[in-house]
This record gives C-alpha cells, structure tokens and sequence, in this order.
C-alpha cells in the first residue's frame, strides 16, 4: 500500500436509491462517531458551494438536501477519502480539523482537474474522522453544470490523484531522498515517476503493511457508511429479524397496533441501542434533559417535574422505537421484492446501522428544536405571568412524540 491511501466511488444516478444513499453518505461523514466537529456545531461538514473561502456548514442537512436533489437531476456525486498513517499525519500537522481544512483545499483542484471538473463548477464538503490508526478525511464532491451519460471512473483517475498528492504532500521528502539516491537537480525537480516508485517502495519496506487493515476500513466506509462495532450491528439485525417474525405479513405496523409480545421484543430493542450504543444514549439524554427544561420554565414541584421526566424519556422511547419499526418495514418491504431475500442476506448490517442513524438523526433534530423553542421562551420568561408559561410549555410539551 501507499504512504497515502486516496479512495473514489461513485453510485450510478440512475438507479433507484441513489439519492437518497448519497443522502445518507453526507449525513454518515458528517455525524458518525470521532469526527471532527465545527466550531460550536454538532457535526464536522465543510466545503465549498462556490469559488472562496471554506466554510463550516451550520447545518449538514442542508448540504444533503442539495446532494439529494443533485442525484436526483442525475448528477454523479463523486465519494473520496484521503488518509495517512497515524504518525504521517503528525509529521504533516494534521492534528486538528482546521489544519485538515487547509490541507484538502490546497490538494482539492488536483482532485477535481483529474476528474474534468473545472474550478467554477466544482462544490464540495468534507468531514475528518480522527480515527485511531488512520485518521482520514471524506469528501463529497461534485460538477455542478453536467449530467454525466456514462458516470464511469477508470482506475487510472484516482491513482493518478493518488500520485500527484503524494509529489505535492511530500516533495520536500522526495527531493530529500532524491539527493541521496545522487540524482540530478533537474530530475529532482520533475520529481519523475521513476524516483516517486522507488520512494513509495521504501516507505512501505520501512513499515510493511500499516495501510492494509486501513484501506479495507475505508473501502467498507465508501459502500455502506457503517460507523457502529460490528458485534453490536449484528446483535441488533438478530433483534429486527426476531420482531418481524412476530408480526404478521399483512397490515400497519405501527407501535400502538403490534401484539404485547411483538411490543415486547420492540422494547428490548429500545434498551439494546441505549445500553450498547453510547451515541444513541447521549441523543436520548440530551431530548430528555431539553423537555425538562421546559417544564422547569412551568413549574419548580419536585414530584410534578419527576413524573414530567418519566414522561419524557417515554417519548423519546417511542421515537426510538418507531425508528426500529421502520427497520421492520423495510425487512417486509424486501422480502416481497425480486431479490430481496439474498439483499437481506448480504445487508443484515447495513440496515442496522442505518436504523441507528436513523434514531440519532430524529433524536438531534427534535432536540434542536426543543432547544430552540427553549432559548426563545427563556429571553422573555420573566415578562410572563404563570398562565402564560403554562401555556407556553403546553404548546411544546408533545412536539415530537408520534413519529
């Protein structure tokens, strides 16, 4: 392997659910675990939408709209991803997102001029995840003007990035070694592809196979974006399949219809992702502890404000639950399609982990609002009297709950 893994997939846009798999790549990079987050954000998007500076999206469901959107115009939504050896990035000083920013705008033209994307056509966003090991950056990127007829990429195109990243990123230590090797001043300067071969071929003797397991890693992240430890992803495919073997193939699946035993597994469900997915857990604290600070806006009765609570994480109980519901349906869905069953087979992992996303993504946004609602009730509470702020938590008290 390479001292720089670079990677590029693209989903033809044609097929049925691209946009909204491109969908759930952008909303993948931008929230999964150990990724860098913006300054005060809740995820780690950047990019650029137009020629000038990078900016830090203040919402990265704005960007997956316009990637969905663009998919469904049948637009090619180019997938890469850039990553070092732990120690090559510390060497390179990428130890926090912002010095990742300045690192993949300087190398993004490369990247795009290899593709044929000219420079004021091309809209991108990135997100570092500082994984431990290969700390590596995301980037979805994208020729705003075309619709290409056959969205093929030889081979040849990513190595060809691969290789002028490498001359870019370590021209410095490839002249350094070029002199070694007592080569002229002007071959060092074209920095052949002679002497490029020779310098990956002994940074790869001095630490053989330390890309391997990375690349791999990566490849998994390009096609299915799963972000979750493989033993939970399975034990929670275990758990959807248990509860469609319960419910009958005909009729509404919907929490308040299913059978006790049916709600039962549904339930054990909720608590497997709060015990073994702290993410989940923290979007479910954070929901909770937002709609208790409403009702303290109300009412400062110890019992009342407990049994509220109890209340609440019902609510967020119920989100998740239907969140794993729509697992369920996607189960029966496939099972009566042409395929379906051997998709099943091969997928049991992918659809859990975006069931999983899926939680987390309705937790966040109900929690934002919430908080939203919360910050524009505190500016005037002292203004209003006790009816008035009754009638303010009651206006909110139940945003979120059937879904």
């Amino acid at each position: 392997m390479s001292i720089l893994v670079y990677k590029q997939r693209q989903r033809h846009p044609n097929k049925k659910d691209t946009p909204g798999a491109n969908y759930a790549h952008v909303r993948y990079i931008a929230t999964r675990p150990r990724v860098m987050k913006n300054e005060n954000g809740d995820h780690g998007l950047f990019g650029k939408m137009e020629p000038g500076p990078v900016t830090e999206f203040e919402d990265w469901r704005d960007v997956a709209k316009s990637v969905y959107a663009n998919s469904k115009r049948g637009i090619v939504m180019y997938r890469s991803v850039v990553s070092f050896a732990e120690d090559t990035a510390r060497e390179l000083l990428l130890k926090d997102q912002k010095s990742w920013q300045r690192y993949i705008e300087n190398h993004m033209m490369t990247i795009a001029e290899k593709n044929g994307i000219r420079r004021e056509n091309l809209q991108w966003a990135a997100a570092v995840h500082g994984e431990k090991g290969h700390p590596h950056i995301h980037v979805v990127f994208w020729d705003k003007s075309v619709r290409a007829k056959n969205p093929f990429t030889p081979p040849q195109i990513p190595d060809a990035i691969r290789r002028q990243m490498i001359k870019d990123t370590f021209a410095e230590k490839i002249l350094a070694f070029a002199k070694e090797k007592d080569l002229a001043v002007t071959e060092m300067r074209r920095v052949s592809d002679a002497l490029l071969a020779q310098f990956e071929e002994e940074m790869r003797c001095k630490s053989p196979g330390r890309f391997k397991a990375a690349a791999r890693l990566l490849e998994e992240e390009l096609e299915q974006g799963i972000g979750f430890e493989r033993e939970v992803l399975a034990k929670l495919a275990e758990r959807l399949f248990a509860i469609r073997a319960v419910i009958p193939a005909q009729g509404r699946i919907a929490y308040q219809f299913l059978s006790q035993e049916a709600r039962d597994k549904t339930d054990e469900t909720v608590h497997f992702l709060l015990e073994n997915v702290p993410e989940v857990r923290r979007c479910f604290d954070k929901y909770v502890d937002a709609k208790y600070r409403m009702a303290e806006m109300y009412s400062s009765d110890g019992g009342w404000l407990s049994k509220q609570k109890e209340k609440f994480e019902k609510e967020a109980g119920k989100i998740l639950a239907n969140r794993v519901l729509s697992g369920v349906k996607a189960i029966c869905r496939l099972e009566n399609e042409n395929c379906g069953a051997a998709y099943l087979k091969s997928h049991r992992e992918y659809l859990a982990s975006r069931i999983i996303m899926e939680a987390l993504d309705m937790l966040s946004r109900l929690t934002w609002k919430q908080e939203e609602d919360l910050s524009g009730g505190q500016m005037f509470q002292g203004d209003l009297s006790k009816e008035a702020r009754k009638e303010l938590f009651l206006k909110n008290q139940d945003k979120g709950y059937e879904h």
